[in-house]
């Protein structure tokens, strides 16, 4: 790939990246919620989460509507993209993808899934122009769903929205004052099927899925994330059969090039393996229930699209090594390109070189740092990293210095 097609793609990527930034923030304070529907703000009227219907088994499909037409996507995306700062740790959610770098964002209709209950819309406005919005749905008193980067409501939706109370605050994020106004007591009910607004302002619609029907997902440490992260499931098994085919036949790259075929088809998020470096790594004190900011974070996770392949997000926090994804070939023994499932706390220092180049099999950027990485973990949840500027692993000594960046599960 050119230094201009870098250049266009990572352009394409930054309104999604400040947008979610934007909800980022304001999802940081909401870790306390209850996992049914949130409480309403408003003064009046009967709490909301007492229309909603009791969930069904886990295995009863919720859906059977695909919220956007398959002609109108180019692909879905399943869970695990990984995209520093946003997603240091593979993403929690979906995302119909449906731009193509260079292009303009052309906005189809997003429709309702299922019969669902419209409960939150948040709107984030930008002093240099432009809106966008994300609403949370539910098919049932336990399964909260929504979609993110809606350019636009359907009127109903909008004329209920001005009803609703607003719970507004304004930040500048370097670039723009950003407005995000949360309406949060709301209770519309709609059909399957029926136009809950268009998108997408920028890449993609996303769409995630939290089911606290489910056991919480195995991370090392629950107590660093927030009370939704641990309960995200892939939205493509909440389909009836037939439709969860067609979308199955569209999950993979966010261009449509490449099919993801290893199962789940709808991709994972946790990729923690205790007692290896493999997944979700802290900065020390920064975690995901106390910060929206994870850039400092370090991901040992992989593609998205092809789960062999190894990738590492590194952050802003390794001394002269830019921000970006870094994946090479893996070696079956040895200390040298290990599997992050094979590295553990066994006195070794693990050393990682020949990057490789161009693009993932996931379609994203892959950056060449100039040296060799070491790493290697002092205790079962805890590791430490370092690039040796214009080394190679046969030629480094592998000794730690103070540029050496720690982190923690």
């Amino acid at each position: 790939m050119t230094n201009r097609a870098h250049a266009t793609r990572i352009s394409l990527l930054m309104p999604l990246v400040i947008a979610m930034s934007v909800f980022n923030l304001v999802a940081c304070s909401r870790s306390s919620r209850t996992p049914t529907a949130p409480t309403p703000t408003g003064p009046t009227g009967p709490n909301p989460s007492t229309q909603l219907p009791a969930c069904p088994g886990v295995s009863t499909p919720l859906f059977d509507t695909i919220p956007i037409d398959p002609f109108d996507f180019l692909a879905f995306r399943p869970l695990g993209f990984l995209s520093p700062p946003i997603h240091m740790f593979p993403a929690k959610h979906s995302s119909f993808s449906m731009t193509l770098p260079g292009q303009a964002p052309v906005a189809r209709p997003v429709r309702a899934p299922g019969r669902v209950w419209v409960k939150e819309i948040w709107e984030a406005t930008f002093s240099t122009g432009g809106r966008n919005y994300q609403l949370y749905v539910y098919p049932c008193s336990e399964v909260r769903v929504y979609f993110g980067h809606v350019a636009s409501l359907s009127n109903k939706l909008s004329t209920e929205m001005q009803k609703s109370a607003a719970a507004c605050n304004s930040f500048f994020d370097g670039t723009a004052t950003v407005t995000t106004c949360r309406h949060e007591d709301m209770s519309l009910m709609l059909d399957s099927g029926e136009e809950m607004g268009m998108g997408p302002d920028s890449a993609g619609v996303d769409f995630g899925l939290i089911d606290f029907r489910l056991p919480s997902a195995a991370f090392i440490r629950l107590d660093h994330y927030d009370h939704f992260y641990p309960y995200y499931a892939s939205p493509l098994g909440y389909f009836r059969s037939d439709v969860r085919s067609t979308l199955a036949s569209k999950t993979g790259h966010v261009f449509g090039t490449q099919m993801r075929t290893a199962a789940p088809i709808g991709g994972t998020y946790m990729q923690d393996i205790p007692g290896t470096a493999q997944g979700n790594w802290f900065f020390p004190g920064r975690y995901h229930s106390n910060s929206s900011d994870l850039s400092p974070s370090l991901g040992l996770a992989s593609d998205y699209v092809d789960p062999a392949q190894p990738i590492m997000a590194v952050g802003n926090s390794i001394n002269g090594m830019s921000m970006g994804l870094y994946s090479f070939n893996v070696a079956a023994q040895g200390s040298i390109n290990r599997a992050f499932s094979q590295v553990r706390a066994d006195g070794n220092t693990y050393c990682y070189e020949n990057f490789l180049r161009g693009q993932s099999t996931g379609g994203m950027p892959l950056g060449n740092p100039n040296g060799a990485v070491l790493l290697s973990m002092p205790s079962d949840t805890m590791l430490k990293m370092e690039l040796i500027a214009g080394g190679s692993c046969a030629a480094t000594n592998r000794v730690f210095t103070a540029n050496a960046t720690p982190f923690e599960r």
